[in-house]
């Protein structure tokens, strides 16, 4: 009788758990972008004379989710190329003329690529959510296109393309060398070179 009880009790809680499963709002993930919005055929993020990428990555937040701003918390919440330290570059929430609608020009203010890795983000409305392009580090300013299409975002009906609300341009810094690991490297070097001399003085 009480095995038989305790069998109950688990399929009552295994069923419980399975409604509570199915009725909870699907959390937040990272999709990777369609390859031609980072290939110089059809970028979304280019240079000033639109020929060429100026990105290496694109990902974008399903599901979609209008109420979703382009600020640093939740540009880290989403964990952008796998990254939580995103930092404001002081062009957090853009919205100007160059900034919103189908088409609009970037920069990024006091670049320094050799200091820090830098992203845009784009935010929309219905059908959408935030969008953020890994810059490539060969352009530091260009034009955008909007990058919310149908496909791949699930836009309302009749829409092929939304505008561009805001958009916010992010860094962090890039991870420098600790001096021991340098002179690590260093020696490391300096024994190839050493084993590469003792081989061609052997085959002289």
């Amino acid at each position: 009788m009480t095995k038989r009880r305790g069998a109950g009790l688990y399929l009552l809680a295994a069923a419980l758990s399975a409604t509570l499963l199915a009725t909870k709002p699907a959390a937040a993930g990272l999709v990777d972008c369609p390859p031609m919005y980072t290939s110089d055929f059809g970028a979304q993020v280019e240079n000033l004379a639109g020929t060429q990428s100026a990105a290496s990555a694109c990902q974008y937040l399903t599901p979609a989710d209008p109420a979703n701003v382009a600020n640093i918390a939740n540009i880290n919440a989403a964990g952008f190329f796998g990254l939580t330290d995103w930092q404001d570059n002081g062009q957090t929430l853009l919205a100007d003329v160059a900034s919103t609608g189908q088409f609009g020009t970037w920069s990024v203010s006091n670049v320094n690529f050799t200091l820090f890795d830098y992203i845009i983000v784009f935010k929309d409305g219905p059908g959408t959510n935030l969008t953020a392009f890994l810059l490539n580090e060969l352009f530091s300013e260009g034009v955008w296109t909007t990058p919310f299409f149908n496909p791949p975002f699930d836009l309302p009906a009749g829409k092929f393309s939304e505008d561009v609300a805001h958009l916010t341009v992010a860094r962090r810094a890039v991870a420098v060398p600790e001096p021991a690991s340098l002179a690590l490297f260093g020696t490391g070097m300096m024994g190839l070179g050493l084993l590469l001399r003792r081989r061609r003085q052997k085959a002289a």
